[in-house]
């Protein structure tokens, strides 16, 4: 028996000796038994400096917790596992430890004393909080570019690309895109990317030809229709990279429309300021020459018979128009005050109808004249109006070199009658649709020997009047002129 206990006892020394943790002994009231060499590296304390004094004392200003503990372990008699503390060691630097206090019986069941084991966490601890910090930073980090990704106002994807170079599926998409689309997150993320965009458009052909040529990153531009029926000009930009073995495709579009017709908007405006120097021009070379002839014509008119008094008042009347077409181009340059009056409308086409009957006799043209129900006077300048009207049946007169017949409807437009109608529909060459865009342009022109002046005039002053002018055509079928005027 005798050698046995001296056996275990040699163990529980070595056991203690040997522990790569502070092992420290303690009687009931807390002096100190035994500590290992552990102990004596974690506190900085010999052994010898401690045994017999109590932990108390050694814990300093410390020893409130410690004591709280040591009376729950007596009083419960239960082991007090891996609480963390922090205590001073001999030379006052603190260290951050994790302890066990554990009760010692005797043979007799009977409570004699206490043992703490004391792990050394600084350095864990000081790792888990860089790792805190980390994590911190990281999801902070995640924040402000989720913040960025989710309230941009471009639209951003994130696509899987598939072996055959197409995209595959949405894996990430922001609120802009999915509105562009018109799709919750849910959808688009959960539905193949070719539902959503035909792998025949322009904007994937585009795409899948830049990553097929190896390009990791690239900028384009297309235009795409939206299941709403909305076309827009997009430039978007892509990035090609690999994640968790997978090739995916970021990409950032823009919406180019509106941006676009901002700069075809200032083109006009750098062609209308060309316009207004080259009319201004033209208006006092054309002016000069016009107040001669007007001079001899009135001395003409003194001497003329009955006869050739009609074919003065004729050409009096052309030269006034002359002077209004002057004058217009003079408004280009610079807008000048128009006299608005009642016009009776279809006597003022019919009168254009009866100038240029003439010339369309001459290519085999019948103009037609269809008035629906009584037209009531329009407010308007009747020169100017006059010129519109001109404008536009000499050009269907000039896109029907075999002959035809042009169609001049009124009628009044709306359910009260706020507005009158006015449609030319000839029976000409057409327009294709890449062209009637640009009609209207200063300069654009589909005649070879036009300027582009005369319908840029037309929905100046059509315009001036509060009113629309819109021009559909095909081609070898004709073309349809709508103009609408208010009443008032």
């Amino acid at each position: 028996m005798k050698k046995e206990l001296e056996y275990t006892k040699e163990q529980l020394e070595s056991f203690i000796n040997h522990h790569m943790d502070a092992v420290i002994i303690t009687d009931l009231e807390g002096r100190i038994l035994r500590v290992n060499e552990a102990y004596e590296k974690v506190y900085g304390w010999k052994s010898h400096e401690v045994i017999g004094e109590k932990y108390y004392d050694i814990a300093g200003a410390f020893s409130e917790d410690v004591h709280e503990n040591i009376k729950k372990t007596v009083a419960e008699k239960e082991a007090i596992n891996r609480v963390e503390v922090v205590r001073a060691r001999k030379d006052g630097s603190l260290v951050d430890l994790r302890i066990t206090i554990s009760p010692i019986f005797n043979g007799k069941d009977e409570l004699v004393g206490l043992s703490g084991v004391c792990v050394d966490i600084s350095e864990a601890k000081k790792a888990k909080e860089e790792l805190d910090l980390l994590h911190r930073r990281l999801k902070e980090s995640e924040l402000k570019y989720r913040t960025l990704f989710e309230y941009a106002n471009d639209a951003i994807y994130l696509l899987e690309i598939g072996s055959d170079h197409f995209p595959s599926r949405f894996v990430e998409v922001n609120e802009a895109g999915c509105k562009r689309f018109g799709y919750t997150r849910e959808e688009l993320l959960s539905m193949p990317c070719h539902d959503i965009i035909p792998r025949d458009s322009d904007i994937v052909q585009k795409t899948v030809e830049e990553i097929r040529n190896g390009n990791l990153s690239f900028t384009l531009q297309s235009q795409f229709t939206f299941k709403s029926g909305e076309i827009k000009k997009l430039e978007y930009s892509g990035k090609l990279f690999n994640i968790e073995n997978k090739k995916v495709l970021l990409i950032v579009s823009r919406d180019r429309t509106e941006y676009l017709k901002t700069e075809e908007l200032l083109q006009k405006s750098e062609k209308l300021a060309a316009v207004g120097q080259l009319a201004t021009a033209i208006a006092h070379e054309i002016r000069n020459p016009l107040t001669a002839i007007k001079g001899f014509m009135q001395l003409l008119t003194e001497k003329a018979s009955k006869e050739e008094l009609t074919y003065m008042n004729i050409i009096s009347s052309e030269i006034e128009r002359i002077e209004m077409i002057t004058n217009e181009f003079m408004s280009v340059a610079k807008p000048q005050a128009v006299t608005f009056q009642s016009i009776d409308l279809q006597l003022l086409i019919q009168q254009v109808i009866l100038l240029l009957q003439p010339q369309a006799t001459m290519k085999n043209i019948f103009i037609e004249l269809n008035s629906y129900g009584e037209m009531p006077f329009v407010y308007c300048e009747s020169n100017q109006m006059k010129q519109v009207f001109i404008n536009i049946l000499k050009n269907a007169i000039e896109a029907m070199p075999s002959g035809g017949e042009i169609k001049v409807g009124l009628r009044k437009k709306d359910n009260n009658h706020i507005h009158i109608h006015i449609q030319i529909i000839d029976e000409g060459v057409g327009i294709s649709k890449e062209r009637i865009k640009h009609l209207g342009e200063p300069f654009y022109s589909i005649k070879e020997d036009g300027i582009g002046l005369g319908l840029m005039i037309c929905f100046n002053i059509i315009q001036q009047h509060q009113g629309t002018l819109s021009i559909e055509s095909e081609v070898n079928k004709g073309t349809s002129v709508e103009i609408c005027l208010p009443l008032e």
